[in-house]
């Protein structure tokens, strides 16, 4: 199997049964770890390259899979506004102010409707079909050797960052006309991005994964009453446009999200890539066999601090857990920063290859 079958055979009751290995997907290597060990990483490799360091070193290193961006399906002109000490600044559809010359964003300035609806006549769909195709043709040509997996914000935590945690708290509780404003906002938003990648390559890209953080580690952000209530109907929504274009809808989120699983499954979601910080797979995989697993390698001590035996060690334990259900895709439950030995990076990989193996 090349990389691509093996990461859809998980989503598919008939492939399931082919799978050589246990699929392997990182959501991203971060640029301070590539800066630091990219020469030792490219230096005795032998193999295709694709010229583009976010692709390169996952496909070297043995990823399968790769989170992947694709264009945006609308444009918008930033919003300047004035903060409580008279100081103006420039935010864009995310509530956020960007630093100019800098990838740093300080934000959770939408603080009412007026500057809401000024955002709001800001933004401008554009037909980006040509330059979305070009984008998927090129992420099939690698698919083989390592398959993007397409990635598009949510809805939950750009409310929240939108308004910044104190403000998103008062408006939460008091379930204001704002909250609910910034919610069918960003779902339409998401929604505009996906109709956008659908109308330009129809089901070409496969899987979509909708980024949206709804956890910390241990626990929830949010109850599932309150999740189900206030943004099932959009994901539901938006699930139906994705399955219906022959796409698999999954999430992603940081933190403990079991309790939520459910209601991602009533939602539409086939999947989920994450599962740190507490996670119990075995409770998962026997609570939810029909659920596509992504993630749970440890990077809170395993990975950064952890021995080559106890690496060993944790992915055999994870292998002995979800391996035979044939819907586990393993990998870092984040992404791989700086901190992370090279040589640990290495031992994940190739424990997860030798023993991920299927008879």
């Amino acid at each position: 199997m090349n990389c691509c079958e093996r990461y859809l055979a998980v989503y598919d009751e008939h492939e399931r049964k082919k799978l050589d290995r246990v699929p392997t997907h990182v959501q991203y290597i971060r640029e301070e770890f590539i800066d630091k060990n990219k020469e030792i990483i490219l230096r005795d490799y032998n193999g295709e390259l694709f010229n583009d360091l976010y692709f390169d070193i996952p496909r070297v290193l043995g990823f399968d899979s790769v989170f992947a961006p694709f264009p945006p399906s609308f444009r918008f002109k930033s919003v300047k506004i004035d903060n409580e000490e008279g100081k103006s600044f420039r935010i864009r559809e995310d509530g956020q102010v960007t630093r100019s010359k800098t990838t740093f964003y300080e934000g959770g300035y939408i603080k009412n409707l007026e500057i809401l609806n000024e955002i709001k006549a800001s933004v401008k769909i554009i037909e980006n079909h040509e330059l979305i195709n070009k984008v998927i043709t090129r992420y099939e040509k690698i698919s083989s050797q390592i398959f993007p997996v397409l990635m598009v914000d949510g809805i939950f935590d750009r409310v929240w960052k939108s308004m910044g945690i104190k403000d998103f708290s008062y408006h939460f509780k008091k379930k204001s006309i704002l909250y609910r404003e910034l919610i069918e906002f960003y779902a339409n938003l998401t929604q505009i991005n996906i109709l956008g990648l659908i109308n330009a390559t129809g089901s070409r890209g496969k899987v979509l994964t909708l980024l949206d953080d709804v956890a910390y580690k241990g626990y929830t952000m949010i109850s599932p009453e309150r999740w189900e209530k206030d943004f099932m109907p959009h994901y539901k929504n938006i699930n139906s446009i994705i399955s219906n274009a022959n796409l698999i809808p999954q999430i992603h989120t940081d933190g403990d999200a079991t309790d939520l699983i459910p209601s991602f499954k009533k939602a539409g979601f086939r999947g989920l890539q994450g599962f740190e910080g507490g996670c119990d797979p075995g409770y998962i995989n026997e609570q939810h066999p029909d659920f596509v697993l992504i993630g749970f390698g440890d990077v809170s001590y395993t990975l950064p601090y952890g021995t080559i035996d106890e690496i060993e060690l944790h992915i055999r334990k994870l292998l002995d857990i979800l391996k035979e259900n044939r819907r586990f895709i393993l990998g870092p439950s984040t992404v791989i920063f700086k901190e992370i030995p090279l040589k640990n990076v290495k031992k994940f990989m190739s424990t997860a290859k030798l023993f991920g193996k299927y008879n």
